[in-house]
């Protein structure tokens, strides 16, 4: 049972508790970057996201929101556009996101899915996605729903993202605020705020050991058969 003849040991990793657990953690707060996905003036992602990032400090987190006005729409300027810098920067910054988009005909906007289509897998040698921890809500417009979550996830997925269990999903978004923007005591508010301190716990567990969670046995027996670089 334990004859693998297709296996490279030279390649093959047995995980231990002392490779996921480095000696050495760091301790400064954890980083967490906020995208949202409405460009409207009284944008109830943007107003989710907010209470989100109120949470996350008072939890002890660095955090950072980007505004999506201004962004073009994806390959229609060069990379080095200053928005375009801007958000692949703040990924990079980033151990951990939250990613919040309205729902619109059963998906995601279209202003949420140009942030991601911006984000590529690698950027040189940087990977401003990878390994990073996600925490993903919805705002609906009429009762709840979770298509936009759901759609949220395979794009963690698809971006090697470490996306936690946990989900908020607010319907009739508009009844959840005040006049001040501030959302209101509910079972909504209760969830958000397990989902932020879910993010937190995640961050903090799994941020020293991003480069070997998102170590591949393929990947390394790749790198190591290419031909020399002339």
């Amino acid at each position: 049972m334990t004859d693998l003849p297709n296996i490279s040991e030279a390649h093959f990793d047995i995980p231990t508790l002392e490779k996921l657990l480095p000696a050495e953690r760091a301790t400064h707060a954890p980083r967490i970057l906020l995208l949202y996905g409405s460009l409207r003036p009284q944008s109830y992602s943007r107003l989710l996201v907010l209470e989100a990032e109120r949470l996350l400090q008072r939890l002890g987190a660095e955090t950072r929101v980007f505004d999506p006005h201004g962004l073009p729409m994806v390959d229609s300027v060069p990379a080095d556009h200053p928005k375009v810098q801007e958000l692949r920067a703040l990924s990079a910054w980033s151990e951990g996101q939250v990613w919040c988009s309205p729902e619109r005909h059963g998906a995601l906007t279209g202003v949420f899915k140009t942030q991601i289509d911006w984000l590529p897998l690698e950027v040189g040698a940087l990977r401003p996605t990878q390994g990073r921890t996600l925490a993903v809500m919805q705002v609906c417009g009429g009762s709840q729903s979770f298509n936009a979550v759901n759609a949220l996830r395979i794009l963690g997925r698809w971006m090697r993202m470490i996306t936690i269990p946990n989900q908020s999903s607010v319907a009739k978004a508009y009844e959840e605020f005040d006049a001040q923007g501030r959302m209101k005591p509910s079972s909504y508010y209760d969830r958000l705020t397990d989902v932020m301190e879910e993010l937190v716990k995640f961050t903090l567990l799994t941020r020293d050991s991003e480069q070997y969670l998102s170590s591949r046995y393929s990947e390394r027996k790749e790198k190591l058969e290419l031909p020399p670089k002339l």
